[in-house]
């Protein structure tokens, strides 16, 4: 159901009206509150946010809610090539992919570096 490609806003949006009767206006609202609170794409502008490290997987159908693009230093984004979403939280394996084994080298040193100012 939630294949990245597959899934279009107005398929959800048609899936909540017709499964709980919300319709598209108040699901617009949500979305606008939700974004108040949290800074939307910009939470180091509405929270003073930093040393968050925006992790995605580029076959992940939830990337497309995220931050893609580090809004600013203190904020980096890191984009994981073949990976669906959270694979590198999973216990490591040995089949683990290339691109999810640098991804846990990349996340531990962004982790070293904030660790150590």
């Amino acid at each position: 159901m939630y294949t990245k490609g597959l899934m279009l806003l107005a398929d959800m949006d048609d899936f909540c009206r017709t499964s709980w009767n919300i319709p598209q206006l108040q699901i617009a609202a949500a979305i606008a509150d939700t974004n108040a609170r949290t800074g939307a794409l910009r939470p180091d502008l509405a929270h003073n946010a930093s040393r968050i490290l925006y992790v995605n997987g580029d076959v992940d159908p939830w990337s497309g809610l995220s931050i893609l693009n580090a809004p600013s230093p203190r904020l980096p984004a890191l984009m994981v090539g073949g990976a669906s979403h959270h694979a590198w939280t999973h216990p490591t394996l040995p089949t683990d992919q290339p691109s999810v084994v640098a991804a846990r080298a990349a996340i531990h040193a962004q982790l070293r570096e904030w660790l150590a100012e």
